[in-house]
């Protein structure tokens, strides 16, 4: 069973209506081994080992081809496709406030675009029955802040970096309120630091210190 969420706006106008959106409330994240272990239900006639080599294979040729300028097209899932920007510690705005246009060395790759297929959504929109777990106001977000910092953590763990904008997608905040607690994370002793600045600051998980670094302080 999905459940969704009814969240409330306030009006920016200054009428007392309130503007309302939806968005599908996530249970939790379906790991790999778990997929795995889903493919490989009795009576599929699949190992665990070919599963995982399978998988394994595809995930390296895509990166290959990805790397390559490709996109990559799966039937019955959809399109992956590279997108770039600037790299961490810099924005497009530092080269163009100076009329420098930007290189090759100033870009490089920041995330995998996602399409799905038609009729991926439409089969999964068949089969999924919506029900309404509750309203939230004003942005609130349906996580408590430690089981945010937690998705913050998981998160980080599976990616090099994290955006402003792609923990707005995981707590439900808005963006000053996700950019507020992400400073927040950083300035106490959390496992959460942050990179670069201005609109090219990244969220990145903190280096521990190494032992013999300790020693020579």
């Amino acid at each position: 069973m999905a459940e969704y969420v009814e969240r409330e706006m306030p009006n920016m106008n200054g009428s007392n209506k309130k503007k309302r959106y939806y968005q599908i409330h996530t249970h939790r994240n379906v790991s790999f081994d778990e997929l795995v272990n889903m493919i490989c239900r009795p009576g599929s006639g699949l190992t665990e080992g070919d599963v995982v080599k399978v998988m394994s294979q595809v995930t390296d040729e895509m990166k290959r081809v990805l790397a390559m300028g490709n996109t990559v097209t799966i039937d019955g899932l959809g399109t992956f496709s590279l997108s770039i920007g600037v790299k961490p510690g810099k924005s497009a705005e530092d080269f163009e406030a100076k009329g420098k246009r930007l290189t090759s060395k100033q870009l490089t790759v920041r995330g995998v675009n996602f399409r799905p297929a038609k009729q991926m959504v439409k089969d999964i929109a068949s089969t999924c029955v919506l029900h309404k777990k509750g309203t939230v106001k004003n942005n609130q977000s349906p996580f408590s802040p430690e089981e945010r910092q937690e998705l913050a953590h998981d998160y980080l763990a599976k990616h090099p970096f994290m955006r402003v904008k792609d923990y707005e997608l995981l707590t439900k905040l808005s963006h000053a309120s996700a950019a507020k607690e992400l400073r927040t994370f950083c300035s106490q002793p959390t496992d959460i630091a942050s990179e670069g600045k201005g609109n090219s600051k990244v969220y990145v998980l903190r280096q521990p210190i190494r032992a013999d670094a300790e020693q020579a302080t």
